[in-house]
């Protein structure tokens, strides 16, 4: 049976050999389905639609709060995040379990590429805790 199964190095670089045509969500989409999914991440990127990322670690992820109506609101020590989406009752699960290793807001546009049931992020808000 040699051939048939590829090792985690082969799917590794073939994701890495994605052409540079390819959407940055679709990169995205390979990554996460070339990593393993029996380790936890220990940072969480959050990506804005204008490039921007901020990193937070997993050490510090001390409670999470679904709303129906789809908002996630996620607390990094003295940081919360608000999530505000649709269909985000899978992505809390990921979160909870810390394998998801980034959230990004994403566009109109690329909503209606999407399949129906996947979860779609309209906006992220970070509010750090004032110091005084």
């Amino acid at each position: 049976m040699e051939g048939k199964r590829r090792s985690a190095v082969e799917t590794i670089l073939k994701s890495s050999a994605i052409s540079a045509d390819a959407s940055d969500a679709e990169s995205r989409d390979v990554y996460q389905e070339a990593r393993p999914r029996s380790r936890e991440d220990i940072m969480l990127d959050i990506r804005f639609a204008d490039g921007r990322i901020v990193t937070f670690s997993y050490a510090y992820f001390t409670r999470m709060e679904y709303q129906p109506g789809d908002t996630l609101r996620l607390w990094f020590g003295g940081a919360e995040v608000e999530v505000k989406g649709r269909r985000l009752a899978r992505l809390r699960e990921t979160l909870a379990e810390h394998r998801a290793r980034s959230i990004q807001e994403g566009t109109e546009a690329e909503e209606g590429l999407k399949p129906e049931d996947a979860a779609h992020i309209e906006r992220i808000e970070i509010q750090e805790e004032s110091e005084e």
